[in-house]
């Protein structure tokens, strides 16, 4: 029996979508659960496990009424999330996975940025850990950004400051004033990832205040088994997404960017597609009959979107980073495939 609602809505509901997570639920609950900051609720949506997941988030909510449980059939984490979605009560909207976790003092952190800003939507930074071929977790490094906010006016500079600060465009390092949410949901047909990046295209469409702070909240787990791991039909079944991702991109610059900055922001929005596919066909290994579908896919998502910039355009946005400057100088020359040669500091500590 699920615990009955109270009259006050909490600070925050974070969404924990759960599949076969025996092993790693209980922690990442009481992650949540143990925050300094306890104006919350847990919503726990089970997505058809088949090994007592389910029956440890009903011990969970018999043992704290902040925790609400439903299950559904087996239909993915973009349904499990929606769901969750559908149930929540909170004034700002938090994401976990059923395998990460929310580090001390997270919640207090994001409080006083709330308290601060009145942001629509709070950026933190996250800590990465890979599983290795051994069993190991190894904790990749990344760049944090500067504090830095987003206003809601259209303004393409400052719109691609905050983006190129705060990093890849995740959902479980971020939190959203429910009523600014609304009806946004994640789109089903990402079945394997990318459902992150094209929910938050949708976000920023709609002109949010918006803050980051580098403050490290979150450790994220990339297991062996994660849907977030570069597998070959992960790739596969991300490349069919990409359409999805550049459509939401697209309508995010134009809402967000005055004219005479379209090209250059839809510019290095592309540029994120171009080495994100990379990364994901190195990482995975992809043979070269699967590479080459894999970039035809994207030419055909990237063709038809209105404000196009010239591949070479990529080198002058690349900015600062070097690597990123040589990986999208290979796409513009069609040579992409050499870019699994590039040294690779992420595969050395894997090793």
């Amino acid at each position: 029996m699920q615990n009955q609602p109270t009259t006050q809505p909490p600070l925050f509901s974070i969404l924990m979508p759960v599949y076969n997570a025996a092993a790693t639920l209980e922690a990442a609950a009481r992650s949540v659960l143990d925050q300094s900051q306890g104006d919350l609720e847990l919503l726990l949506v089970d997505d058809g496990s088949a090994d007592g997941s389910l029956e440890l988030a009903r011990s969970l909510a018999a043992a704290d009424p902040r925790v609400r449980v439903f299950a559904q059939k087996n239909g993915g984490i973009c349904a499990a999330r929606n769901r969750a979605l559908a149930e929540a009560r909170g004034r700002y909207l938090g994401f976990c996975d059923d395998d990460d976790l929310y580090l001390p003092g997270a919640l207090a952190a994001v409080t006083a940025l709330i308290a601060r800003t009145g942001a629509d939507l709070i950026r933190t930074g996250y800590e990465l850990r890979r599983q290795t071929a051994d069993g190991r977790f190894v904790t990749l490094p990344h760049p944090a950004g500067t504090p830095c906010g987003l206003d809601p006016a259209p303004d393409g500079g400052a719109y691609l400051h905050f983006l190129r600060q705060s990093g890849p465009q995740f959902v479980w390092n971020a939190w959203y004033r429910r009523e600014f949410f609304g009806a946004l949901r994640f789109d089903g047909r990402c079945r394997a990832g990318l459902e992150d990046f094209v929910l938050n295209a949708a976000v920023y469409a709609r002109g949010p205040r918006a803050v980051y702070d580098p403050v490290v909240t979150t450790r994220h787990f990339e297991s062996a088994a994660s849907t977030s791991r570069a597998s070959a039909a992960a790739v596969a079944a991300r490349v069919e997404s990409l359409p999805l991702w550049a459509e939401a991109e697209h309508a995010a610059m134009a809402a967000r960017c005055e004219a005479g900055a379209r090209r250059r922001v839809w510019a290095a929005r592309q540029a994120e597609l171009v080495t994100f596919l990379m990364h994901q066909l190195r990482d995975s290994a992809a043979p070269r009959p699967a590479a080459r579908a894999a970039w035809r896919a994207l030419r055909r998502a990237l063709a038809p979107l209105a404000n196009p910039a010239p591949a070479l355009d990529f080198l002058r946005v690349a900015g600062q980073n070097k690597k990123q400057a040589a990986a999208l100088l290979l796409y513009a020359v069609r040579l992409q495939d050499l870019y699994a040669h590039l040294p690779n500091k992420e595969e050395e500590l894997l090793t």
